[in-house]
């Protein structure tokens, strides 16, 4: 087992192969290895004449691909520890990022902010923050300002690679230790035992945020592993056109590539026949799908539209993994079609997945199995181990997971115990694969039965004028009830949800969420809000935060689109039968997908 440092300086000696950076302004370079290795090394020199040296924390928040690239590299050859850090969307509006950002520093207590822009760098200071004030900032491009230097620096297995900080939390951001020996145990069990990476064959091609686990070990650290080459590419290019990423895999013959769940619903509905010609996707073999709940139809819907431009079905490979683990816990096995289980949404409530046989399903989407020398249980409220087709969390255990957040004690000895990773996650097994049903914090119960709220939000999303996906759904207490008052005790059920255009019709737009939602699960919603584009509260790597979401909605602090009203006000709406919260009537719910929910990110 190698550290990063030993698999990339070992990777040095290749002289063509190596990494295509694709900047924000289209412009593409191709670096490589040995190249990459000597501007880290030119890095790292400019880091320890700065006096940063082993074990420092380093705060990176640079938004092109190469520069982020080779200054984490630079920081890691210099002994010093990289905390990625999502960069500004824009220099006008800093207050926010500002905060998020001090917290961050504060957490792993930075001796060194590299910002993107010098813009930013000068602002963070200008703040007046107090936290961000004492911590020197640096442009990044200042840092390949010097020679090459060839420094001594050796770290062991056990020394810490980078802080991966989870992006769910606003007030006490964690930092997990990702030490080296979780790197090489995770590359191992990426690019080997799930993707049987060939470095003569393949190619990695990815739009994934670079400070976001998924896009820097998926396709920045464990490719160097395996000596693959990659392409990157901004974030901000593929949310503009989307066609840039296939479009990448057809010019670079590319043959892995990952993406959120996002991802295939924008590729079906934002490119176009025209820009689909010409393009031969055969080239592909492994089309990774993770970080967010997973939803058959979409994956579906994204195969029929590309096959006839040579994607094979069998690339599709539905994964489950969070920051804890590293990255990755299971993959769904290469060359097999998209594998899913049809289960009763009744026993689905009372914690059993058992087969549907009436036609009346839930459809959840298989993530695989376990990696080698890595073990998954799913378990009850007292730790025990269920049996097959039981829900519970889901823990892990091997050697990718980490040893716990960075100086946080109380949350490590709550998530990490005796070794195990507890994920806050549900979902059961059968057959040996994995099926995740969703966050255990998120769950929702009314009289007594367990709803998942992504059942909710997908069915709202559906609803026309409402955006795809963009939509939160939880409860919130009622206000004080008459004792007497049994049939109301239950919590209202709320959703919160961003509008298409902010124009449309919202009294009509209430009663069309209120009575889909009641078509297909038998219940009624009691509040539903709208929000403008853009202003649902989010994680950085594009989750909706349903908890912050509702603390918002109790301060009345998020930002609507237009006066919002609770669902029963028109207790006669169109649309919201008055029936008993919690009973089936007429139709049954419509097939839904649950969900992979893959990092602790609320």
């Amino acid at each position: 087992m190698r550290t990063f440092l030993d698999a990339l300086r070992d990777s040095a000696r290749h002289t063509q192969k190596g990494i295509t950076f694709v900047r924000s302004d289209g412009r593409e370079t191709t670096l490589s290895y040995h190249r990459v290795w000597s501007d880290a090394r030119r890095r790292a020199g400019w880091l320890a004449r700065h006096g940063i040296g082993r074990g420092d924390r380093v705060v990176l928040a640079v938004p092109e691909p190469d520069d982020f690239v080779l200054s984490f590299f630079g920081v890691m050859a210099a002994g010093a520890v990289p905390v990625p850090v999502y960069p500004p969307p824009t220099l006008a509006r800093l207050d926010g990022y500002r905060a998020s950002l001090s917290r961050i520093v504060q957490a792993c207590d930075a001796k060194l902010f590299v910002a993107g822009h010098r813009a930013l760098s000068v602002a963070q200071v200008e703040g007046g923050d107090d936290t961000l004030a004492t911590v020197p900032s640096v442009a990044v491009d200042e840092l390949s300002d010097g020679p090459e230097t060839d420094l001594a620096v050796e770290v062991g297995l056990d020394d810490l690679a980078f802080l991966q900080f989870t992006s769910g939390s606003t007030s006490r951001p964690k930092g997990v230790m990702v030490s080296h020996r979780n790197l090489a145990a995770n590359a191992q069990a990426i690019m080997f035992d799930g993707l049987r990476s060939d470095p003569d064959r393949d190619r990695g091609i990815s739009w994934l945020p670079l400070y976001h686990d998924m896009g820097l070990i998926g396709f920045v650290l464990a490719p160097i592993f395996a000596e693959v080459p990659v392409v990157l590419m901004p974030t901000t290019s593929f949310v503009r056109r989307p066609s840039m990423w296939l479009d990448a895999v057809h010019r670079h013959r590319g043959t892995i590539t990952f993406a959120p769940n996002f991802a295939f619903a924008l590729c079906v509905q934002g490119i176009s026949p025209k820009q689909m010609a010409g393009w031969d996707l055969s080239s592909l073999r492994a089309l990774g799908c993770g970080a967010e709940p997973i939803d058959a139809a979409t994956l579906r819907t994204f195969l029929d539209k590309f096959e006839p431009v040579g994607l094979p079905r069998t690339a599709i490979m539905p994964a489950y993994g969070l920051a804890e683990a590293t990255l990755a816990v299971t993959f769904a096995s290469l060359e097999e079609p998209l594998t899913t289980d049809v289960a009763d949404p009744h026993g689905l409530m009372r914690g059993r997945a058992i087969p549907a046989e009436n036609g009346h399903a839930v459809e959840v989407v298989s993530c695989g199995t376990p990696f080698p020398d890595h073990r998954l249980d799913i378990v009850d409220e007292e730790g025990a181990v269920l049996p097959e087709r039981e829900v519970g969390e889901i823990v892990v255990e091997g050697p990718s997971v980490s040893r716990g957040y960075f100086r946080d004690e109380t949350e490590s000895r709550s998530v990490f115990r005796d070794g195990r990773l507890f994920t806050g996650d549900l979902g059961y097994r059968a057959g040996g694969r994995l099926y995740v049903c969703g966050r255990k914090k998120d769950i929702i119960i009314l009289r007594g039965r367990n709803y998942f709220p992504q059942d909710f939000e997908k069915i709202i999303s559906g609803v026309e004028g409402v955006r795809h996906a963009q939509v939160a759904v939880f409860t919130r207490p009622r206000a004080p009830l008459p004792a007497s008052d049994l049939a109301a005790a239950d919590d209202l059920l709320v959703a919160v949800a961003e509008v298409q255009n902010s124009q449309v019709g919202h009294d009509a737009l209430r009663r069309a969420v209120v009575g889909a939602v009641y078509e297909q699960t038998g219940l009624r919603m009691d509040e539903v809000h709208f929000l403008r584009r853009g202003a649902l509260p989010k994680t950085s790597s594009g989750k909706v935060r349903r908890r912050e979401t509702r603390a918002r909605l109790q301060a009345g602090t998020l930002v609507r689109a237009l006066e919002s009203e609770s669902a029963s006000h028109d207790p006669t709406a169109e649309g919201a039968p008055q029936s008993p919260v919690g009973d089936f009537q007429g139709s049954p719910p419509a097939p839904k997908a649950h969900p992979n929910q893959s990092a602790q990110e609320e």
